[in-house]
């Protein structure tokens, strides 16, 4: 009996100290995508000033890219010789594994249909469209767009924990965790704020 109370104690500790050490993990992660985001976006607004045409931090919309999919971001502007092609300069960057921007509307959240409308990311167009870049075979992507002299639509850019799972048409994300949420909000001059308090994405 007294064996069994004790492996009892050993098996609560170790869930405890996983819950610590992987709590703060995660919020780093978190945090760390949040930065990556709000980076992104000034620097596409500042290309869309410095190149005096539109600009924008695109997001990877593919179903079919499963490590890049609403993780893969770049910024890219109107190539001047044909407004249907986009240039970038940089190969673009992933946020950490394990953070996914969320998608526009509850119903582009595979997994969770009932995930609160009020935490997806209205800053991005909807639906995704195809976009060629660099002369590469188009592909599917979300967009914050600028024009050239910085202003945007405005809106709110959500990130938020996710899974990728196999799924019959292909890798399907499920997002679970809406309390677990950082966002950044675009006015429509440009200029951007960050939230960290999931009560800070309501309206």
């Amino acid at each position: 009996m007294e064996l069994l109370v004790v492996l009892g104690l050993i098996a609560f500790l170790t869930g405890i100290v996983g819950l610590v050490v992987r709590g703060p993990g995660h919020g780093v992660a978190l945090k760390a995508g949040q930065a990556t985001v709000a980076t992104l976006c000034a620097a596409a607004r500042a290309r869309a000033v410095v190149m005096g045409c539109d600009a924008r931090l695109v997001v990877s919309a593919d179903p079919a890219d499963a490590a890049g999919r609403l993780r893969f971001l770049q910024v890219v502007h109107e190539d001047p010789a044909d407004p249907d092609r986009w240039q970038a300069e940089g190969a673009g960057c992933s946020l950490p594994s394990g953070i996914y921007l969320v998608p526009p509307t509850p119903a582009g959240v595979p997994g969770n249909p009932a995930w609160p409308e009020t935490r997806c990311s209205t800053a991005l167009s909807a639906p995704p469209e195809p976009m060629t870049i660099n002369g590469a075979a188009a592909g599917l992507f979300y967009a914050v767009s600028f024009t050239a002299r910085g202003t945007t639509r405005g809106g709110s850019l959500v990130l938020t924990y996710g899974r990728s799972d196999a799924g019959a048409d292909g890798p399907a994300l499920a997002f679970d965790q809406p309390d677990q949420v950082r966002g950044v909000r675009l006015r429509t001059s440009g200029a951007l704020t960050l939230l960290d308090e999931p009560g800070a994405m309501d309206p």
